[in-house]
C-alpha cells in the first residue's frame, strides 16, 4: 500500500506543470473588448484605463500600478495616444509590451489636421498632443474595423505563445470573432447605405478611419486635440464649409461641451449630434467594440435622418 501511494505520489509531481493564462493588461476599452473575445474561457484581460478617462494625459491610480506591476502582456496603440505609458510600464512592469501602431498588422493612416490648424511644431503629432515620438500618423486606429480583425488573430498568437495549452482555443475565439466583425461591418454598412455621401463635421479628427472604411466623408473638426481649441480663423474656415458644402450635421463627443460646435451652427440650421470614439457610453466587455461602432453608426445616421 505505501509502495502504490509513494508511486502515485511520484508520478504526480512528474507530471508536466499546467500552462497559466498569461495577465493581460490592455489600455483603451475598445481594444480590451477584442482580448477579451479572443481570451474567452479561459481567462479575463484586465482594463487599464476607467471609461471616462482621456487616454492622453492619466494619472495612475495604486490599483492601475499594481495592474501593470502584475501583468506579463500589455497591449496599448502607443505613445501617439498615450505617450505617458511608455515610462509608466518600463518604470513599473517586466511585462512584454504590444505596440499595436509598431505591429506590420496594423494599418496606419496620416493625422488629417483640423481645418485651418497651423502646421504642428516640432516636438508635437498633428493633433496637437506633446509627446517625443511623433509620426503624423492616426492613433485612433481602433475605428478601422481591419485593424480590429487582424489584431484578433495577432491576440490569438501572443496568447498561444505563452500558454500552448490553449492555443486551439484562443485561435478559436479569435475565427469566431472575425466573423463577428464581418457581420458588423454589414450592420454598419446596411446602416449608412440610405445616407452614402454625406459630408459631416466632427468634433476633433477621431473618426478618420471610420470614414475611410464606409461612405462618410469628414469636412473638417473643430478642435485641433483633445485639450486644445481652436484658433479663430480656423472655426471662421469651418463656418465658411458649413456655409458652402451640404453639410447637415456636426458631432459633440460626450466628455466636451458642444458650445463651439453650436457657435458654428448659428442660424444655419446646421444640426448637432453626439460620437464618442472610446466607448465611454458603452458597458466595458468582450461586446464593447461592436457596441461602440454601431454608436458611431447610429449617432452619424440618427442626426441626419432627424427633420
Amino acid at each position: 500500500m505505501f509502495r502504490f501511494a509513494l508511486a502515485a505520489l511520484i508520478a504526480f509531481f512528474a507530471l508536466p506543470a499546467a500552462a497559466n493564462p498569461p495577465k493581460v493588461v490592455v489600455d483603451i476599452a475598445p481594444i480590451h473588448a477584442l482580448a477579451a473575445q479572443v481570451m474567452d474561457g479561459i481567462a479575463a484581460p484586465d482594463l487599464l484605463l476607467a471609461q471616462d478617462a482621456n487616454p492622453h494625459a492619466v494619472q495612475l491610480r495604486p490599483s492601475q500600478a499594481r495592474m501593470l506591476a502584475n501583468a506579463e502582456l500589455v497591449i496599448w496603440v502607443g505613445p501617439e495616444l498615450s505617450p505617458w505609458l511608455e515610462s509608466a510600464i518600463d518604470g513599473l512592469s517586466h511585462a512584454d509590451s504590444l505596440v499595436l501602431m509598431d505591429n506590420p498588422v496594423t494599418t496606419l493612416r496620416d493625422f488629417t489636421p483640423p481645418v485651418g490648424a497651423p502646421e504642428p511644431a516640432p516636438g508635437t503629432d498633428h493633433g496637437g498632443h506633446d509627446h517625443d515620438h511623433a509620426s503624423g500618423k492616426d492613433p485612433h486606429v481602433w475605428m478601422s474595423v481591419d485593424n480590429a480583425r487582424a489584431w484578433l488573430g495577432l491576440f490569438a498568437e501572443e496568447f498561444a505563445a505563452r500558454d500552448p495549452e490553449n492555443a486551439q482555443a484562443y485561435r478559436e475565439n479569435a475565427r469566431r470573432a472575425q466573423a463577428g466583425i464581418d457581420a458588423l461591418v454589414a450592420r454598419i454598412e446596411a446602416r449608412l447605405a440610405p445616407i452614402a455621401g454625406s459630408e459631416i463635421v466632427t468634433f476633433h479628427a477621431a473618426f478618420g478611419y471610420f470614414a475611410d472604411r464606409f461612405p462618410i466623408t469628414i469636412v473638417g473638426s473643430v478642435r485641433p486635440g483633445d485639450a486644445t481649441s481652436p484658433s479663430a480663423a480656423a472655426l471662421a474656415k469651418l463656418e465658411e464649409l458649413v456655409a458652402t458644402h451640404d453639410i447637415a450635421c456636426a458631432y459633440a463627443e460626450p466628455a466636451f461641451d458642444p458650445a463651439l460646435l453650436e457657435a458654428i451652427a448659428g442660424d444655419t440650421g446646421l444640426k448637432i449630434g453626439t460620437l464618442d470614439p472610446t466607448g465611454a457610453l458603452q458597458d466595458p466587455g468582450p461586446g464593447h467594440y461592436a457596441a461602440t461602432l454601431e454608436a458611431v453608426a447610429d449617432g452619424i445616421a440618427e442626426c441626419i435622418e432627424r427633420p
